[in-house]
């Protein structure tokens, strides 16, 4: 007879829960103008779309992102992705990712690339926790329950029109190899430092707070508040300076958007980061243009 196991959400055999430090790493080495970048070439080696853990953080991902409005329909969902998870090739997968935790292990202090915070740290576990489930076959009921019923909770609860706002920076990084698509302030940080040479100060400093203090949420929302005020004084100063009629129409656009801009407990939105982060960039823009063009 079988013995019922009770299963654990293993750190190193969780491929979303890496996936997710090594994005959150990459953003750390883009900031610090980390010319290594080892974290970018782990996540090319071992996620780019012909390897077993590409296909498994798809499914992960799957899990995470889509969105349905019943209980039932959430249900058959999560059934059919666990089913699809069963016909991934288990040996080669094991290897990947016993070479992935190598590799990790090898570039960075373990114990410190661990303790960075993971908001959907649960739901990543329950989903781990399905998989192993269906591979190991005989497992604590109880155990499978409860992450069926997080991951059901999860897929069915998240309103539907947030999940159809759609950025203007995040839909240009969706062009980019879907297999590299980072979290939404890793979004941020890549798009700018592809579409400009390089983030200023103020972007990097915006940034640093963003992710800081994910999970604080009022702090952050002074912080935003404080400089979205520094932002719109700019705006207007250099709007009464500026003499191009196209410039003065996208300074007046911008500084409307930000006004129009809602503070209090909620959470800052990403389009709003997004839209300071453009700020900045449009300043410094303008200040960079020849005195005679003002």
């Amino acid at each position: 007879m079988k013995k019922i196991r009770k299963i654990k959400n293993s750190k190193f055999k969780n491929t979303g829960f890496l996936f997710e430090l090594l994005t959150k790493q990459i953003t750390y080495e883009i900031l610090n103008n980390n010319p290594k970048e080892i974290a970018k070439e782990i996540v090319k080696e071992f996620f780019n779309g012909r390897t077993e853990l590409s296909k498994e953080l798809k499914l992960f991902n799957l899990l995470i992102h889509e969105k349905y409005n019943s209980a039932t329909k959430s249900e058959k969902f999560i059934d059919a992705i666990v089913d699809a998870h069963s016909k991934l090739d288990e040996r080669k997968l094991g290897k990947e990712k016993y070479n992935l935790v190598k590799s990790i292990k090898e570039n960075f202090e373990i114990s410190q690339f661990l303790s960075s915070p993971v908001t959907n740290y649960k739901v990543l576990g329950s989903i781990h926790k399905l998989f192993e489930a269906k591979r190991l076959s005989v497992t604590e009921i109880k155990d499978v329950f409860d992450s069926k019923y997080t991951l059901i909770e999860h897929i069915s609860t998240t309103k539907q029109k947030e999940l159809q706002k759609k950025d203007v920076v995040i839909e240009t990084y969706k062009k980019q190899e879907k297999d590299l698509r980072l979290l939404t302030y890793k979004i941020l940080v890549e798009t700018f430092n592809n579409k400009y040479t390089t983030l200023s100060v103020k972007q990097k400093n915006l940034l640093r707070e963003y992710i800081n203090n994910v999970n604080n949420s009022s702090k952050f929302n002074e912080y935003y508040k404080s400089e979205t005020k520094k932002v719109i004084t700019e705006l207007v100063r250099l709007h009464k300076k500026v003499k191009d009629t196209v410039t003065k129409i996208k300074l007046k656009e911008t500084i409307n958007v930000l006004k129009e801009q809602k503070f209090g407990r909620r959470k800052i939105s990403d389009s709003q980061v997004s839209a300071l982060m453009i700020s900045y960039e449009l300043i410094k823009e303008i200040k960079n243009v020849k005195p005679i063009q003002l």
